[in-house]
């Protein structure tokens, strides 16, 4: 016999786990998987040009590598992360103003903590690994990938 547990009175952290759907938390499965993935290739192209092309900064790299990366993580998020919803035409346009934001958060970055701070740009690719994904899920989530037939629905 199965039991039903009530969240009821127990907080607002036990009313979101309540509140979140299957197809939520494999959305976030399938995001974390691409992720991580579009993240390896973007810190290794970013080890790459540093190492190999010289004399390459690391705010340089950062910029190949982000504009090398761009194409997989739009085919990537596209088709995998958000393939369950509706595709449009501005799909691409709304992709690039929150990667246009992304680059700036990235390059930024990886300006700050190498020229300015003075610390390695293994830390900068260790901040691009954790900031950038984390707000790009939800800008993903809410505006990239949701069509003008999805406004209302819960993501």
């Amino acid at each position: 016999m199965r039991r039903e547990v009530s969240f009821a009175g127990r907080g607002p952290a036990a009313a979101l786990i309540a509140r979140l759907d299957r197809t939520f938390v494999r959305r976030v499965g399938r995001y974390g998987c691409v992720g991580v993935a579009v993240s390896v290739f973007y810190s290794l192209t970013v080890i790459a040009c540093v190492r190999g092309l010289h004399p390459m900064t690391p705010t340089e790299a950062s910029v190949i590598a982000f504009v090398l990366t761009l194409p997989v993580s739009y085919l990537a998020h596209g088709r995998v992360t958000f393939a369950d919803r509706p595709s449009d035409k501005f799909q691409p346009l709304r992709f690039g103003v929150s990667t246009a934001m992304s680059f700036v958060v990235a390059v930024g970055g990886m300006y700050w903590i190498t020229e300015i701070a003075g610390w390695s740009y293994l830390l900068g690719i260790v901040w691009n690994s954790f900031v950038i994904p984390a707000t790009n899920f939800f800008v993903y989530l809410l505006w990239v990938f949701r069509s003008k037939s999805d406004i209302g629905r819960t993501p």
